[in-house]
C-alpha cells in the first residue's frame, strides 16, 4: 500500500472522528495550523521523518508544540501517529485531509500564474469566472511568475488553461506555418 493511500486513510479517520464529535470546524483549523507549521519549518518535517529520534521524544515535542494550540482530538491523533510510527506521513495526511474536506465542501483549488500583479477586482473577476465554469467554490492561489511575458496560466485540478502571451504567439506561429492565416 502506498504512503498516499495510507495518509488518505488516516485523514479520513480524523475527519470521521471530528464529525462524530461535532468538532469538524475546530479540527479543520487545527490541520491548517499544522500545515502552516510544517510549511514554515523544514526542521520540523525532518524531525518527524528521522528514524533516529525516539517515539517518546517525538511525542514530547508534539505535546510541547501543539497541546495548548489544538483541540484534544487533534492532539490525540498526532500522538497516535507517533505511537504507530506513522509521523513521517504527517505532511501527506495534512494534504489528504485538505483534499477530502475540499471535496466535501465543493471547493476546488486553483493556481493562477500571472506575469503582472492583479488588483482585487481582477482577482474577484477571475474567481467568479472559474466558479461559473466549474460550478464549485474556488480557493484561488495567485502566483507571480517572471517567466511569463504576459497573460496567465490557470490550473484547475488536472486541467491547465494557458492564456499566456508565449502560448498565443506559439499558436500564431503554428497557424502561419500551416497557412491558415494566408489569404484564400
Amino acid at each position: 500500500m502506498s504512503d498516499s493511500t495510507i495518509a488518505r486513510r488516516y485523514a479520513r479517520a480524523l475527519i470521521e472522528e471530528a464529525e462524530r464529535h461535532g468538532t469538524t470546524e475546530t479540527v479543520d483549523a487545527d490541520v491548517l495550523l499544522i500545515r502552516e507549521s510544517l510549511k514554515t519549518s523544514r526542521e520540523l518535517v525532518l524531525f518527524f521523518e528521522s528514524p533516529v529520534i525516539s517515539r517518546s521524544r517525538k511525542a514530547a515535542v508534539v505535546g510541547s508544540l501543539f497541546e495548548e494550540r489544538v483541540h484534544s482530538l487533534t492532539l490525540r491523533f498526532l500522538r497516535m501517529l507517533v505511537e504507530k510510527r506513522r509521523e513521517q506521513l504527517l505532511p501527506d495526511v495534512v494534504r489528504a485531509y485538505g483534499s477530502i474536506r475540499d471535496e466535501q465542501l465543493g471547493i476546488v483549488q486553483v493556481v493562477a500564474r500571472i506575469a503582472q500583479p492583479m488588483d482585487e477586482s481582477e482577482e474577484k473577476a477571475l474567481t467568479a469566472t472559474i466558479e461559473k465554469m466549474t460550478q464549485k467554490r474556488v480557493h484561488l492561489d495567485v502566483q507571480l511568475d517572471s517567466s511569463l511575458v504576459g497573460g496567465l496560466v490557470v490550473r484547475v485540478g488536472d486541467t491547465v488553461y494557458d492564456g499566456s502571451v508565449a502560448n498565443k504567439l506559439h499558436l500564431v506561429r503554428n497557424r502561419l506555418g500551416a497557412g491558415s492565416y494566408l489569404a484564400k
